[in-house]
């Protein structure tokens, strides 16, 4: 166990090291870059206060993890939120194992120098550290880009002939950017938490990306819109009545909600074309193995493959689906 903590330990030094060859501090800040952060701080500053009693355990990590972003937006630099020990935990990986069998994988595609090389070259928001093995990227987007190529892949459809998404638990709004990188030109939506909803807001302004306000959202054909209240998702979706080019993205997040929240949210999306769905077998005393299965089972009208991620370490799983032709 020693020595393997002392391997691990020797190679993340590695990493790092050929990692700092590439990267570059940060600037001065423009007058852009100081309005997003002006409002960034803000939006959290008008948050209410977190609940840190009669929690479960996870949801009491959860307000932890909450309570230091809050923490470092209000009293750091969030031009470097993706340096930060909170968001390295929990939504960035940087030079985790599996990268690399998925980069490798993106270079075998015969769409890599047309397509994915261009839509994994990363933006300076956020100072992301640079990946080691392909510095003009970042572990987080070449792990995004492999859950769309295998999306791609299996479905045999591309994200960019989608014109309405919903994400739900979107980090800091990486996949929404890989999306836009790759051709997407419609109407995207993060369901998140009030404040990464934020967060997200900041990242996509700061990149470029159009990011709407309720009205404008339903007025528009394409853009952003980062949301945190259900009934207003509701709300959204309810004003788009044609959804045949639809698609449902939850990596890691829908997997680790409470059932009711669960249902609350595939019950909006039954009538979408394609899924894209990452999850671990079991969270807490929930078997999502069999949650995700019956929902397969109710719902024939769509093609579906789940399988077993073979590079990752746990127990986790691919779910994706696309509906039938009539």
């Amino acid at each position: 166990m020693l020595l393997k903590k002392l391997i691990k330990k020797s190679k993340n030094k590695f990493y790092r090291t050929v990692s700092s060859v590439y990267d570059k501090p940060l600037a001065s800040p423009t007058e852009k870059e100081k309005e997003l952060i002006r409002e960034l701080k803000t939006a959290f500053s008008n948050l209410p206060s977190l609940c840190m009693t009669n929690c479960s355990q996870s949801e009491k990590e959860w307000n932890n993890n909450l309570y230091r972003l809050r923490e470092l937006v209000l009293n750091d630099d969030p031009r470097q939120f993706l340096r930060w020990d909170v968001i390295l935990r929990t939504m960035f990986a940087a030079h985790a194992g599996y990268v690399f069998p998925e980069l490798k994988y993106l270079r075998t595609r015969l769409d890599w120098n047309s397509r994915w090389s261009k839509a994994i070259v990363e933006s300076r928001s956020g100072h992301p550290i640079p990946h080691w093995q392909y510095p003009s990227s970042s572990g987080n987007l070449i792990h995004h880009a492999y859950h769309v190529a295998q999306f791609e892949e299996k479905t045999k459809t591309r994200v960019d002939g989608m014109n309405f998404i919903i994400e739900f638990g979107g980090g800091y709004g990486s996949m929404c950017r890989l999306f836009y990188n790759l051709g997407f030109r419609g109407k995207y939506i993060i369901f998140d938490l009030p404040e990464f909803s934020a967060l997200q807001e900041f990242f996509l302004k700061s990149i470029g990306i159009t990011v709407c306000s309720t009205d404008s959202f339903n007025n528009s054909k394409e853009g952003a819109y980062c949301v945190s209240d259900l009934e207003k998702l509701k709300a959204i979706q309810s004003n788009h009545e044609e959804m045949s080019n639809s698609m449902f993205i939850a990596t890691w997040s829908i997997s680790e909600a409470p059932i009711y929240l669960r249902n609350s949210i595939l019950s909006l999306i039954s009538s979408f074309k394609a899924f894209l769905i990452g999850y671990q077998d079991q969270f807490g005393e929930v078997s999502n193995i069999d949650f995700f299965k019956n929902y397969a089972v109710a719902h024939s009208d769509i093609k579906w493959w789940d399988w077993k991620i073979e590079h990752l370490h746990s127990e986790n799983r691919y779910m994706m689906g696309q509906k039938k032709n009539k």
